[in-house]
């Protein structure tokens, strides 16, 4: 039986060729081999993987935030940093921001939201997708999309140091304390610094937004979260991609133009396109 990222990629090849009428092959290098992959596109088509209503607004927007640099592997359909675009960029700045909050289970409203941000320049890493509220909270996303894993991190003096300087003293009596030694920290790394970052503000929210099928994901997760405090807990949320996109697709409030993008993101990223 094929793994999930095969089964996505197969469906990407085939996006490809059906929806945006590209035959050739993408390379990806492998071991330093030259790998044709049919769900990658070639370099100099990158920006056929944002969506056709947003392509423009998106390409302003990224030349307007210089900060935000594309990742190597912008043009790979399975990229979850065009994903996070093809899906944020549109409702947050189109118009649609109470539908896509409505289907992420997120009330509220967005006064200001930031792709790739860094919560703390001090501890350094990013977010995928950030976004605050009209009271000042921040909800923070974690997108995955075809990942066998979450991160981990290497056992060494800086990421220790990191532990012990930022890690440890807000998760401290809000986890089980086996998860804050060096062996589990590290293994859950980039589950545990997304949680850190709800420990550290009293009104923000986490959610972790996974596809359905990529069980390799949410087991992971789910064992670490039996393990938080309830009260940070019940600041996260993992949802699949999929229930976001079918909400958006039949939600009837949506304008023209935001329903289209609701169906297309549904073609491209759904390999089940309808409720069951």
């Amino acid at each position: 039986m094929p793994t999930f990222a095969q089964s996505f990629h197969s469906h990407l090849g085939q996006y490809k060729a059906r929806c945006l009428g590209v035959s050739e092959a993408g390379i990806f290098l492998y071991h330093g081999k030259s790998v044709p992959r049919a769900h990658i596109l070639p370099n100099e088509m990158q920006w056929l993987n944002i969506l056709e209503p947003c392509r423009t607004g998106v390409q302003e927007y990224l030349a307007a935030n210089p900060a935000i640099k594309l990742h190597k592997y912008f043009h790979h359909l399975n990229s979850s940093q065009a994903f996070a675009l093809n899906l944020f960029y549109p409702f947050f700045e189109m118009g649609g921001a109470a539908q896509l909050l409505n289907a992420l289970r997120t009330p509220g409203t967005v006064v200001h939201w930031q792709p790739e941000l860094v919560p703390s320049f001090e501890e350094g890493t990013n977010v995928d997708v950030a976004w605050k509220g009209s009271g000042g909270a921040w909800t923070y996303c974690e997108v995955k999309l075809t990942e066998a894993e979450f991160g981990t991190a290497t056992d060494d003096g800086r990421h220790r140091e990191k532990l012990s300087k930022f890690y440890r003293p807000n998760l401290e009596g809000h986890c089980d304390p086996l998860l804050l030694e060096p062996e589990e920290f590290f293994c859950n790394y980039q589950i545990l610094r997304n949680i850190w970052l709800v420990a550290r503000q009293p009104d923000a929210s986490l959610v972790f937004l996974l596809p359905k099928g990529n069980t390799a994901l949410w087991g992971p997760l789910r064992a670490v979260l039996v393990r938080v405090n309830p009260k940070i807990s019940a600041r996260v949320r993992a949802i699949s991609i999929e229930d976001v996109l079918l909400a958006l697709k039949t939600d009837s409030t949506l304008p023209p133009l935001l329903k289209t993008q609701a169906e297309l993101l549904v073609e491209k990223y759904c390999l089940v396109q309808s409720v069951a």
